[in-house]
């Protein structure tokens, strides 16, 4: 009787490891998909590249607690490998190539901004790999040479950039006089080249225009010579540091100009909180915030798909990712290139790149950030930018008007 009560045992016990075994090993999974790239955590892009990361990472946690990527009947979680560039070109290639051949990424991400993008491309040529650009929109990047096959455009374009600053300045001070000083690093240069030229085109007059290395510590001789022009308005900037330094000096030369409008910097948060009043009133170009709502419900209607998190989902994953910090536009376009990979990835049931490349052609799709779809040099097409500035403490999108949270607020007091 003991006997055959212990072989019951046995039996179910036997049974038991075998149902768990399966659960915890079932034929649909089918293990990590690696995405690799670098990203600056130290150096001049490193806030940029810090907001970036973690948006990445959103994304990413997303994509893993929905169920990963589907391929073939099997789901696949996200992995990522990275290393800090320290914002240098120089150290882009030995570290791309280290993240395909010894850490064996199957897809990748582009650095943070145009000149490190530029150096990393040809790496996902050479080795096969898609390369998704999330913070480098230089327009060159795709049209210089043959251009490269693998590099995809998540964000809008450079030589679109300040549009939307001309367009309220043509539009409500025609009268005004611009200069334009800026970073000479090929993103900055192309993005405020174009601006002078569309500003010209629109009847504006360009008194002063200068650029300054990348590295710049001290523009207090181009703010002055633009000052002595007779500038009424500043465009320009670069990146988050370039940024600062410019609103810090037109304290110290004394220039108030009417409307101010830079790169990059201004979007970020930590913007207002280095600089307190002398951010009110200055504007800058986004590629998004989570104000800009898109939806489900929207993309339904002009009859795309939706992949991925809401806006407030995003947000709100990114808060609990990083002890309540909000995300910038960085940290949208980063994260929205995760999303936007893992799409193209099950849509072409592939882990193959030449299918995967091929998808993301013929994609039209929303999230979070926006629309995607690109043209034949996979250049960005229809995503939209809007204009933010600082009012009272507070990032306020002012135009276009259609989605406008507050008017422009004109001139700049410089407080």
């Amino acid at each position: 009787m003991m006997v055959g009560i212990l072989i019951i045992v046995v039996i179910v016990i036997i049974a038991a490891a075998v149902v768990l075994s399966g659960a915890l090993n079932p034929s649909n999974v089918g293990g990590t998909i690696k995405l690799g790239f670098t990203i600056s955590l130290t150096g001049t892009f490193n806030v940029e590249g810090t907001n970036s990361l973690r948006g990445i990472q959103t994304a990413v946690s997303w994509i893993n607690s929905h169920g990963g990527i589907t391929v073939g009947g099997k789901t696949y979680n996200v992995s990522v490998k990275y290393y800090d560039d320290q914002s240098t070109t120089s150290n882009i290639v030995s570290l791309y190539t280290k993240i395909v051949t010894q850490d064996n990424a199957q897809f990748l991400l582009a650095p943070y901004s145009s000149g490190l993008t530029s150096a990393a491309a040809p790496i996902a040529d050479q080795y096969g790999l898609v390369m998704l650009s999330h913070g480098g929109a230089a327009d060159t990047i795709w049209t210089t040479g043959a251009g490269y096959h693998n590099l995809v455009e998540v964000l809008s374009p450079a030589s679109g950039y300040l549009k939307s600053s001309i367009d309220w300045l043509a539009a409500n001070h025609p009268t005004d006089k611009l200069a334009a000083i800026y970073a000479s690093d090929s993103f900055s240069s192309l993005a405020v080249t174009s601006a002078i030229s569309y500003a010209q085109s629109k009847g504006l007059s360009v008194v002063y225009n200068a650029s300054y290395a990348a590295t710049v510590t001290d523009l207090s001789a181009q703010l002055t010579a633009a000052k002595n022009a007779g500038a009424d308005d500043v465009i320009g900037g670069g990146h988050f540091n370039d940024g600062l330094l410019i609103t810090n000096q037109l304290q110290s030369v004394g220039w108030t100009p009417k409307f101010v409008s830079l790169l990059v910097a201004v979007t970020e948060p930590t913007f207002q909180t280095q600089l307190g009043a002398a951010a009110n009133n200055i504007t800058g170009p986004s590629q998004w915030e989570t104000t800009v709502t898109y939806s489900p419900s929207l993309a339904a209607s002009r009859s795309l798909d939706w992949f991925g998190p809401t806006p407030a989902q995003f947000t709100s994953l990114y808060g609990n990712l990083t002890s309540g910090a909000k995300p910038s536009y960085h940290s949208g376009e980063a994260g929205a290139a995760v999303l936007i990979l893992a799409d193209a990835i099950q849509k072409a049931n592939s882990l193959n790149t030449t299918a995967v490349r091929a998808e993301l052609g013929a994609m039209h799709i929303m999230t979070f950030f926006g629309e995607f779809q690109i043209n034949s040099l996979g250049v960005q097409i229809a995503h939209s930018m809007v204009l933010d500035q600082w009012q009272a403490g507070n990032l306020k999108v002012v135009y276009p008007t259609a989605v406008a949270e507050a008017p422009v607020q004109y001139p700049y007091t410089g407080s």
